[in-house]
C-alpha cells in the first residue's frame, strides 16, 4: 500500500483532533506530538515530488509497454492501448489513477512474462519496480 497525501492528511487531522486519555501522560503526549510532526513532514515530501514521480512511473511504464507488444494479444491488446495514452488531467487524483490502473497491468504483464519465460523482458520489469520504488522513498527526518 501506498498511501498519497490526502490519506496521511487526513489521518493527521484525527489524531490532533482526538483527545488522548486520561491516564496517557506527559510523555506520550509528546511522543505524540513528535509522531504528528514526522507524519506532516513525510507528507511534505510527498507533496513536493507526488505529481512528477506519477508522471515518471507512468511514462517508464507505457514505455516498457511499448516495448513488450509481443505480449499485448494475451492481454487484450490493452499493452499497445496504454503505451499509445498521454496524460490530459494533471491533478494528482488524476494521475494516481491512472498510475494505478497502469500499475495492475504491469503485475499483469509482468505474470506472463515469468510463465513465458522472458527473462530478458522480467529483468526489464524488476529494474521498473525498483526504480519506482527509488523515486518514491522519502527520507527520514534527520537522516
Amino acid at each position: 500500500m501506498r498511501p498519497n497525501v490526502g490519506d496521511v492528511l487526513q489521518g493527521l487531522a484525527v489524531a490532533v483532533t482526538s483527545p488522548a486519555a486520561q491516564e496517557a501522560g506527559a510523555d506520550y503526549a509528546a511522543s505524540r506530538a513528535g509522531m504528528l510532526a514526522m507524519l506532516a513532514g513525510l507528507a511534505v515530501q510527498e507533496a513536493d515530488r507526488a505529481g512528477a514521480a506519477a508522471l515518471a512511473e507512468n511514462a517508464a511504464i507505457r514505455a516498457l509497454f511499448a516495448q513488450a507488444l509481443a505480449h499485448d494479444a494475451s492481454l487484450g491488446g490493452r499493452l499497445g492501448a496504454a503505451a499509445r495514452e498521454t496524460e490530459s488531467d494533471f491533478a494528482l487524483s488524476a494521475l494516481d489513477g491512472a498510475n494505478a490502473r497502469l500499475r495492475r497491468l504491469l503485475i499483469e504483464l509482468h505474470e506472463r512474462v515469468e510463465n513465458a519465460g522472458d527473462r530478458d523482458l522480467d529483468g526489464r520489469i524488476l529494474e521498473l519496480y525498483a526504480a519506482m520504488a527509488r523515486g518514491r522513498r522519502l527520507q527520514m527526518p534527520g537522516g
